[in-house]
C-alpha cells in the first residue's frame, strides 16, 4: 500500500499535503518549487498535454488550447473543447490530480495512491461523485471527502478549537462560496449547518470589473476575441487586488486599438451588490438552519483566495454590526477577547489544503496530531418520490451524520404488486427540481390502495454514503439499495483510464525549457509600453540564441538574467505603473553594469 496524502482541488489553485517523519504538515512542491498549482490544462503546438504553470502562460495567448475553471462544470455533462479533443469536467480534473500525485511522488519518493481529498460544503451527490471518479481515474483511492470549511476550520490553532466557540467559516474560493456554523467544546468540533453556492467566487469580481471597463469604453464582450476576453480577463483579476483600497486603471489592446479607463472604488461596489446579497442570502441560511442568532457567533474566519477582497471583510462585519443592532462600525460589541469578530486567516489560499493534511494525520492516527471528534453534516435533503411528482424528504439538509431515518408509505392504487423507491436530493418539492440518485423495487401482496404499507429508512455516513431499505410491513420483505459517491462500473472505469494513458503529458524537463519563453510571450501581450516589448524581444533573442549553443553553464546564466528581467517587468508581480517599470529597469540595469565593471576592473 502506498502514501496517503491530502488535497485541495480547487477552481483556480489546486495543493497537496503530506505528513513528514517529524509529524508535521509539509506542502507538496512542483517542478519550480512552488505549492499553488494552476488548475489549468492546455494542449501544445506538439498536442502534448500540459498542466499548471505552463498551461496557465499560455491561456492568455491561446486561449482556445486550455481551459480553466472546470471545477464549477462537476456534476454536469458539458464538454470542453481544447483543440480538437472534447474533454468533461471530470477527466480534467483527474488530470490536475495526476499532476499533483505526480509531484509528490517525486518529492517523496515513493508510490502515492490514496487520498483525502476537500469539497465545497455545498457540493451535490453528483459533484461529489464525479471528484471521486476524477481521482481514481488519476490511480488515487479516495479514503474520504472532507468539505473545505471543515477542513479549514481543522487548520485553525488551539486558541480557537480548545475554548468553547460558536463560529463561523465563510470560504470563498475562486468558483465556490461556502458557510459553515460549526461548535467546538472538549476537543469536538461539531458542524451545525451549512450553506453556499456552487455558483459564487472571487471571479464572479473578477467578471464584474471586465463589465464595468467594457461599458466604460463603450464596448460589448462580442466585440472581443476569445484570446481578447482572456486578456482583459487576466488585467481585471489583477486589479481586483488593489481596487478595495484604491482607483485602479485597465490598458489593453482590442482589434490594434489602444483602450485606458479608469475604474473606480465607486463603480466595483456599486457592480457586485448582487454577488454581496448572494453572500448575505447564504449567511442567513446557515444561521436559520442552525437555530441560530448572530448574537451568539463569537468569531467569524474567512478563508479561501476570494477573501483577499477588502470588501468582504469589510461587508461580513458591517453584516453583523446590523444584525446585532449596532451602529458604529468599530462597536465594542464587534470584538471578542480583544479581537475583532471578523478575521482572514494568515494564509487563505493554503488553510483548506493544511486542514486536509490534518485530517490525514488524524485518519493516520499520527501521535502529533491531538485527537479530536470531528462530526458533519450532509449537505442536502434525502428524499423519495411520491405521489404527484412530489419530494417526500427523509434525511434533513444539516441533520448531524451518520444518521439513519425512517418514513412509512402506501400504496396508492387497488391491486398495487410493486412499489418503485426513486431516491432524489434537494430542496424542491417538486421532485423534477431536484438530483436523481438512483431508484429499486420491492414487492408487496395485491390489495386495496393505501392498505399495504412499506418502511423506507435512509442511513448516511460521515463518507457521503446512502444505504436505502424499504421493508413490506405486511410480509416482512427488505429490499435495499447502496448510492455510493464515485460508483462506475469496471468497464466504464477501464475505458477512461485507457483514454488516459493514451493523452501523451509533457515531462518535467520539457516544461522547464518552455515555462520561460511561454511567460515571456504573455507579457509581450499584455504590455503596450514600445520600449518594454522591444526589451523583451531582445532578451528572447539572446536566451534563443544561447539555448542553441547547448552550453548549460551559458544557458543558467541566460536563464537567470531573462528570469530577473521578467519579474521586474510582470505584471502578475507588481502593481507599478509603466514609468515606475522603466525607472526601476533603468536602476537596476546601471547598478548590475557598475557592478560588472567594478568586477571586471578588480579582476
Amino acid at each position: 500500500m502506498g502514501r496517503m496524502i491530502g488535497i485541495d482541488l480547487g477552481t483556480t489553485n489546486s495543493l497537496a499535503t503530506y505528513i513528514d517523519d517529524n509529524g508535521k504538515i509539509q506542502f507538496v512542491k512542483n517542478e519550480y518549487g512552488n505549492i499553488l498549482i494552476p488548475s489549468v490544462v492546455g494542449i501544445d503546438e506538439n498536442g502534448d498535454i500540459i498542466v499548471g504553470e505552463l498551461a496557465k502562460e499560455r491561456r492568455m495567448r491561446n486561449s482556445g488550447e486550455t481551459a480553466s475553471n472546470f471545477k464549477r462544470k462537476m456534476g454536469t455533462s458539458a464538454r470542453i473543447k481544447i483543440k480538437d479533443r472534447v474533454f468533461d469536467a471530470q477527466m480534467l480534473s483527474s488530470i490536475v490530480l495526476k499532476h499533483l500525485k505526480e509531484n509528490a511522488e517525486r518529492q517523496l519518493n515513493e508510490k502515492i495512491d490514496r487520498a483525502i481529498i476537500s469539497v465545497p460544503a455545498y457540493f451535490n451527490d453528483k459533484q461529489r461523485k464525479d471528484t471521486k471518479i476524477a481521482a481514481e481515474l488519476a490511480g488515487i483511492t479516495v479514503e474520504r471527502l472532507i468539505n473545505e470549511p471543515t477542513a479549514a476550520a481543522l487548520s485553525l490553532g488551539s486558541h480557537i478549537l480548545d475554548r468553547n466557540l460558536k463560529f463561523l467559516v465563510l470560504d470563498l474560493g475562486g468558483g465556490t462560496f461556502d458557510v459553515t456554523l460549526l461548535e467546538t467544546f472538549e476537543n469536538i468540533m461539531e458542524v451545525i449547518s451549512i450553506s453556499g453556492d456552487t455558483m459564487l467566487g472571487g471571479e464572479d469580481f473578477t467578471t464584474k470589473i471586465c463589465e464595468i471597463f467594457l461599458r466604460n469604453i463603450q464596448k460589448s464582450v462580442l466585440d472581443l476575441s476569445r484570446d481578447e476576453r482572456i486578456k482583459l480577463y487576466t488585467k481585471a483579476d489583477r486589479v481586483k487586488k488593489l481596487i478595495s483600497i484604491k482607483d485602479v486603471e485597465i490598458e489593453m489592446e482590442i482589434v490594434e486599438k489602444n483602450y485606458k479607463t479608469e475604474i473606480t472604488q465607486k463603480e466595483f461596489r456599486e457592480a457586485v451588490k448582487p454577488l454581496l446579497v448572494k453572500i448575505k442570502n447564504a449567511i442567513d441560511k446557515a444561521l436559520q438552519d442552525g437555530n441560530t442568532n448572530a448574537h451568539e457567533i463569537e468569531k467569524v474566519i474567512l478563508v479561501g483566495g476570494g477573501v483577499k477582497l477588502g470588501i468582504i471583510e469589510e461587508f461580513v462585519e458591517k453584516y453583523f454590526n446590523k444584525m446585532r443592532g449596532e451602529n458604529t462600525y468599530l462597536d465594542n460589541m464587534n470584538f471578542v477577547d480583544g479581537k475583532k469578530l471578523v478575521s482572514i486567516v494568515q494564509n487563505p489560499d493554503t488553510v483548506v489544503a493544511y486542514g486536509v493534511g490534518v485530517t490525514v494525520g488524524m485518519k493516520e492516527r499520527n501521535k502529533a496530531f491531538k485527537e479530536r471528534i470531528l462530526t458533519d453534516v450532509c449537505p442536502f435533503t434525502l428524499g423519495i418520490e411520491v405521489i404527484g411528482q412530489r419530494f417526500a424528504p427523509i434525511i434533513s439538509r444539516n441533520a448531524t451524520v451518520p444518521t439513519s431515518r425512517a418514513e412509512f408509505f402506501s400504496t396508492t392504487e387497488d391491486n398495487q404488486t410493486v412499489i418503485r423507491i426513486a431516491i432524489y436530493q434537494g430542496e424542491s418539492l417538486n421532485i423534477a427540481e431536484n438530483l436523481f440518485l438512483g431508484d429499486f423495487e420491492i414487492n408487496v401482496p395485491r390489495n386495496l390502495a393505501g392498505r399495504e404499507n412499506v418502511e423506507v429508512r435512509f442511513t448516511y455516513d460521515i463518507n457521503g454514503i446512502l444505504e436505502a431499505e424499504v421493508t413490506a410491513l405486511s410480509t416482512g420483505e427488505k429490499r435495499n439499495k447502496l448510492i455510493i459517491n464515485g460508483e462506475m462500473s469496471e468497464e466504464e472505469k477501464n475505458e477512461r483510464i485507457k483514454i488516459l494513458e493514451e493523452l501523451k503529458i509533457q515531462s518535467e524537463n520539457q516544461y522547464k525549457d518552455k515555462l520561460l519563453i511561454e511567460r515571456a510571450n504573455r507579457i509581450f501581450s499584455e504590455i503596450v509600453n514600445m520600449e518594454i516589448r522591444n526589451r523583451i524581444s531582445t532578451y528572447l533573442d539572446k536566451y534563443s540564441l544561447i539555448v542553441r549553443t547547448g552550453d548549460k553553464i551559458s544557458i543558467q546564466k541566460a536563464k537567470k538574467e531573462f528570469t530577473n528581467f521578467l519579474d521586474k517587468i510582470d505584471p502578475e508581480m507588481n502593481d507599478l505603473g509603466i514609468d515606475d517599470i522603466l525607472l526601476d529597469i533603468n536602476e537596476n540595469e546601471d547598478k548590475e553594469n557598475m557592478e560588472e565593471d567594478e568586477l571586471e576592473f578588480w579582476n
